[in-house]
């Protein structure tokens, strides 16, 4: 019932049985309609959740609009990670875009883990260094690539976002309007008949 939580943890590190069970007992479930928020600004991010079904977004909203920062599916970790370890007050959202059903690691938790082995301690070590990169890689890109490149690369590396989100919030994502999404979809549709 849990594989893709046992396949997600075991990715990172090669915990025992043993330790994969304390892991699970610690992880509380939470089921989330969609469009329901899991954090909203001003809350802080006490839980680091993973999804074992469904979609979750990460967005800011501001005189622009809604900014996307990022997406998880099933088997994936999210949480405003600046909140959660300074215990404050976030800026962001993390919303439902499907009925989801996730599981809660606490703060408290988490520390309780790291005592117990040196493999929980990797594997917090290993999920902050991931957050970072993939913030590091996204600022990067937003200011490095085309929009059109940042597209094929998104095409290229994460398809499942196709499949599963509407345009105007991979359009977000990629930090442009839905229609530019389409005008470079158009044309590179146009290139390849």
């Amino acid at each position: 019932m849990y594989e893709v939580i046992t396949h997600s943890l075991r990715s990172l590190v090669n915990f025992t049985d043993d330790e994969l069970f304390s892991f699970m007992q610690k992880l509380k479930p939470m089921r989330l309609k969609k469009y329901t928020c899991y954090l909203k600004p001003g809350q802080v991010c006490h839980s680091m959740v993973i999804v074992h079904q469904g979609a979750l977004r990460y967005f800011v909203r501001n005189d622009k609009g809604d900014q996307t920062l990022g997406f998880a599916f099933e088997g994936e970790w999210l949480g405003d990670y600046e909140s959660f370890l300074l215990k404050t007050p976030t800026h962001c959202y993390i919303e439902a875009l499907e009925d989801t059903e996730l599981f809660m690691l606490s703060y408290a938790d988490m520390q309780e883990l790291y005592n117990k082995s040196q493999r929980f301690e990797r594997f917090g070590r290993l999920i902050a260094e991931r957050l970072f990169i993939e913030t590091a890689k996204s600022k990067s890109k937003l200011l490095t690539q085309t929009a059109e490149d940042r597209y094929l690369e998104l095409l290229t590396n994460q398809p499942r976002i196709f499949e599963r989100l509407p345009l105007a919030l991979i359009a977000s994502y990629l930090g442009i309007q839905p229609q530019s999404l389409s005008r470079i979809r158009a044309r590179l549709l146009s290139v390849k008949n």
